[in-house]
């Protein structure tokens, strides 16, 4: 009984360490004082002014959002599709050795420290503008940087997240499909992805938030393109309050990631035999 109590204690102190800041952001996110101490009233205001653009910094904030979506989404498009590919090409593999060796390379970027891959990806960017003469003042060359840049890092959560459907997944229902007639490309669209599924779109949604929450590579690779995150760092940085409509965004963000794993891991109801 003693244990018991002292487990749901513990677990609750937890949660409300993890979620009571949270709670505190979406409060204050219905008053527009630039401060979380003072309670200046209920009002819809950062809110409106964030769709509106009528707040303070308004221009930075939509150009940061803009930004942030546009990298995001190519980031998560190019992640997903290496990253399938790659646990589809490394379940393939028989040789265990072989296997153990290409999933120790596909870690490597995620135990590695991330500002020692985001000097190196800067010295190979920058290798590359000095061998092919590319400027680095265009909007155009600095997304593309940074979406390959974010892409690296965020291309081998997807792979360890598909990878493991691709292990429960049943081989010979691709057999099967080969020995009825369909080929090698079709079976894979018909029985092998639709299978997958469920883990390329929980990788596909992790790479987009880890594209959002970047901060070190692309604070280090790019310079004349503003994220959220270099927002928030540039405003703290010249001791300038958070602008109270950055807080409605994120209250935005995080009940629309609340609510997508609300849907995706939504229990499945049991069935008799």
């Amino acid at each position: 009984m003693v244990r018991k109590i002292f487990v749901r204690t513990f677990i609750a102190a937890v949660l409300i360490v993890l979620y009571l800041p949270i709670v505190w952001m979406i409060v204050f996110s219905f008053t527009d004082t630039p401060s979380f101490s003072n309670w200046n009233g209920f009002t819809f205001d950062n809110y409106i002014n964030l769709f509106t653009g009528n707040g303070s910094n308004a221009d930075k904030i939509q150009e940061a959002i803009w930004n942030t979506l546009f990298v995001g989404f190519f980031v998560s498009l190019l992640s997903t599709v290496l990253g399938t590919l790659g646990a589809i090409g490394l379940h393939a593999i028989r040789s265990k050795r072989i296997k153990t060796v290409y999933n120790t390379v596909n870690q490597i970027p995620l135990i590695n420290s991330e500002i020692v891959t985001a000097i190196a990806l800067a010295l190979v960017f920058n290798l590359f503008a000095t061998t092919l003469r590319i400027t680095d003042g265009s909007w155009g060359v600095t997304a593309l940087k940074l979406i390959l840049a974010q892409t690296s890092f965020c291309a081998p959560y997807v792979l360890l997240n598909v990878l493991p459907r691709l292990q429960k997944s049943d081989n010979k229902i691709y057999e099967a499909a080969l020995d009825l007639g369909c080929t090698p490309a079709k079976a894979m669209f018909k029985v092998v992805l639709p299978d997958i599924l469920p883990g390329i779109i929980v990788g596909a949604l992790l790479a987009f938030t880890l594209s959002i929450d970047d901060f070190v590579i692309t604070k280090v690779n790019v310079t004349s393109f503003e994220t959220l995150s270099t927002l928030l760092y540039g405003l703290k940085n010249g001791k300038q309050p958070l602008p109270a409509d950055i807080r409605a965004l994120f209250t935005i963000i995080f009940f629309v990631v609340f609510s997508l794993m609300m849907v995706l891991y939504k229990p499945r109801k049991k069935t008799d035999n």
